[in-house]
């Protein structure tokens, strides 16, 4: 199973320059290599062994999780557990049923898979008292990351894409990314040359997840249409915003640090920032110390775009005055020369049940109402008539889109959805503030999910993506009874 030949040897040396680089793996660490039994991860671990092999010293145990999201996902554990007994490596294989968990916490099925994921790895770390995780980013994988924060919305530090080294939550060890320097085809081709054989996720395949869409079918259709070489422009785009954020990050900890100083002792849980003085450095500056400010405070940024900055920039500076909502049922309010930044106790998205719907049928609420879930035939005539006139709360899905079984749940802190007719993601706190929902009404605001997300925040608006188009064959016709 050692690497040999010219081809393995040219593959491992490009990885143990990337590691070193980036300084990965200092002699003698203990090292958690994250194995999906993909070919990303298989590369990953036999070019481990063989830097192991070259003096490294590395202490390598290998983990597998198995998602439950395939029929054969225990056929995968199997495999990862026989690679790693012909290495002699001890391996550890959890399980968890990542659907459940996307029911539950309402995030879309990748979402809830990488969270689940990096919990599991950061376990096994925190067990084994590993340095490092190691996991099989790609610099494919990085370009299809850049492209879809461009699309979606992103600041300088999103652009920079997926970081070779972060820390990881749960444990004291660094995740590390030894692959993030190698394409998917000389991958492929180390695996090849080298005898090792991998396993293949058919649900890659699926471009009904956005990662594969844009792997898929937009990537493709840039390279022929627009630019041959788009994938290495991205990353020099990539290189390019990370040197900035070098250059940006500590002008903007000292403006920060100096703005908090001119300041009085905050109340706990909150943030005071001098505006005049953090409103005179450069727009850009600003932006990096708001960040700072916001992740000090605890808001959760995964759904702050570059919109909220703006509206954040104007109330610093002045333009705007009153407050702004942010992620996590957060806001940002000025008080004379002051930006105070603190959760708002009003907005608290409230503690509640997790419901699972019947469908076809009618599921009581614990507030009283009720929702009544219809599987009927399209109709186009009854279906203009409904977009005509409406009735209150009920709402026409396409059943189609809906994936796995309904659950309706309170909101909860960095919810995001795809509000009908909306060109991109909101998160629902912004959704709520933009549609002037008055805040006593908010808490009767209900998220309906499958297992990608969001298909209705009840019952308001539903997400793009259950729409009704003319490939509708059958209709989710939902409403929401009051008591």
């Amino acid at each position: 199973m050692g690497a040999s030949g010219e081809k393995p040897r040219v593959f491992v040396d490009a990885v143990e320059r990337f590691a070193e680089t980036h300084s990965m793996f200092p002699a003698g660490a203990s090292v958690v290599v994250g194995v999906s039994g993909g070919a990303d991860s298989v590369a990953m671990l036999g070019a481990m062994v063989e830097l192991s092999r070259r003096g490294r010293d590395l202490g390598l145990t290998v983990a597998h999780l198995d998602h439950r999201l395939r029929a054969d996902s225990k056929a995968d554990a199997a495999f990862v557990g026989e690679l790693a007994g012909r290495w002699d490596l001890p391996c550890i294989v959890g399980d968890r049923d990542v659907a459940a968990e996307a029911r539950t916490s309402g995030e879309g099925i990748e979402q809830a898979a990488r969270t689940v994921r990096y919990e599991f790895l950061a376990e096994v770390a925190a067990k084994v008292k590993a340095a490092r995780v190691a996991v099989g980013h790609n610099a494919d994988d990085n370009v299809e990351t850049i492209l879809y924060r461009i699309v979606r919305g992103t600041h300088i530090r999103g652009l920079g894409g997926i970081p070779p080294v972060r820390a990881l939550r749960g444990c004291d060890a660094m995740l590390v990314r030894p692959l993030l320097g190698c394409w998917r085809k000389d991958i492929e081709l180390y695996c090849r040359s080298s005898g090792l054989t991998w396993r293949t996720d058919t649900s890659n395949l699926d471009v009904s997840y956005r990662r594969n869409f844009i792997r898929h079918e937009l990537l493709p259709l840039l390279r022929e249409r627009v630019n041959l070489r788009t994938d290495e422009a991205l990353l020099r785009l990539a290189a390019a915003a990370a040197q900035v954020e070098q250059l940006i990050e500590p002008l903007a900890a000292d403006a920060l640090m100096r703005s908090r100083a001119r300041t009085p002792v905050p109340q706990a849980g909150q943030i005071t920032l001098d505006c005049s003085l953090l409103a005179a450095e450069p727009a850009a500056v600003r932006t990096y110390a708001l960040r700072a400010a916001m992740e000090a405070a605890g808001v959760p940024m995964r759904s702050v775009g570059a919109q909220r900055f703006d509206e954040l920039d104007r109330l610093l500076t002045g333009e705007a005055d009153g407050a702004v909502s942010l992620s996590g049922s957060f806001e940002a309010r000025r008080r004379g020369g002051q930006l105070i930044l603190q959760r708002s106790c009003e907005d608290t998205p409230p503690p509640g049940e997790v419901v699972e719907l019947a469908c076809p049928g009618r599921t009581a609420l614990s507030d009283g109402r009720e929702v009544i879930c219809e599987l009927i035939a399209m109709d186009g005539g009854a279906f203009a008539a409904h977009c005509k006139s409406p009735r209150g709360r009920r709402e026409w899905l396409d059943a189609a889109q809906i994936r796995g079984s309904l659950i309706c749940r309170p909101r909860r802190d960095g919810d995001v959805f795809r509000p009908l007719g909306s060109p991109g993601t909101q998160s629902v706190s912004d959704f709520l503030t933009n549609a002037k929902l008055p805040r006593p009404r908010r808490p009767r605001v209900r998220c309906i999910c499958d297992e990608l997300g969001i298909v209705y925040l009840a019952p308001l608006r539903i997400d793009e993506r259950v729409k009704i188009t003319g490939r509708t064959r059958r209709v989710l016709r939902m409403t929401i009874e009051s008591d």
